[in-house]
């Protein structure tokens, strides 16, 4: 199983949903393999993989980075040179208007640059449209990065690794930048609150919202191990 986190795992207010957590650990202790995929950095997520309880994979970075386990070393997909002079062109852009992006977890990031959703990002787009970047709105921030990064690509050989062939997992997610991650999967799902443009690819889609609608996505899948 693979699974986003913002607005999968957690609340309407980013909190991780005890149930969802709960659901992970169970699976995790009957041989489930879970994988957290997330725009999150790489540290953040070592540190979910463990506080949570899945066997430590991780993508991050929408796709910028992996790690194998617990023990195996953080591999980066690309570097993040033209993302972060994209980042700048926008900073300058935006200065001259008076506003001042807010920038996330700048330093620890590999890969891609993100910042506060507080401008639109069909702006973004436009502004970034002749530049090799790809513009991911995650639903909690706008993040670039080199183009073609992406959680449905970074996928495939993070399951190679595992010895799991894709079509044998699971995906959830809620936002755009979960797309290629669902189509990527054997059954491809959306939890309640999902973007429009995920809903239109999965392959079901929960009544409940947020960890709820994880819970139930795991339920349906998983009777033999989450019989209430």
């Amino acid at each position: 199983m693979i699974t986003d986190i913002d607005g999968t795992l957690t609340d309407e207010k980013r909190r991780l949903s005890t149930v969802a957590i709960e659901t992970i650990r169970k699976l995790n202790e009957n041989g489930i393999e879970v994988i957290l995929s997330s725009g999150n950095t790489s540290c953040l997520l070592k540190g979910l993989c463990k506080l949570i309880g899945t066997g430590g994979t991780f993508i991050g970075e929408n796709g910028g980075v992996y790690r194998i386990g617990f023990q195996g070393p953080l591999k980066v997909i690309s570097d993040r040179d033209i993302a972060v002079k994209a980042l700048n062109m926008l900073i300058e852009y935006y200065e001259k208007k008076g506003v001042r992006l807010e920038l996330f977890s700048h330093q620890e990031r590999y890969s891609d640059v993100a910042f506060a959703r507080e401008v639109p990002v069909d702006e973004v787009r436009s502004l970034l449209a002749d530049w090799p970047v790809d513009i991911m709105d995650t639903n909690f921030a706008i993040h670039i990065h080199a183009k073609g990064i992406d959680k449905g690509k970074t996928f495939p050989i993070v399951a190679e690794q595992l010895g799991i062939k894709p079509e044998e997992f699971i995906g959830i997610g809620d936002s755009e930048n979960d797309i290629g991650m669902i189509k990527a999967a054997g059954i491809g799902c959306c939890v309640a609150n999902a973007q429009e443009s995920l809903m239109n690819v999965s392959d079901f889609c929960s009544s409940a919202s947020y960890g709820e609608g994880f819970v139930e996505i795991m339920r349906k899948n998983f009777p033999h191990i989450l019989a209430r």
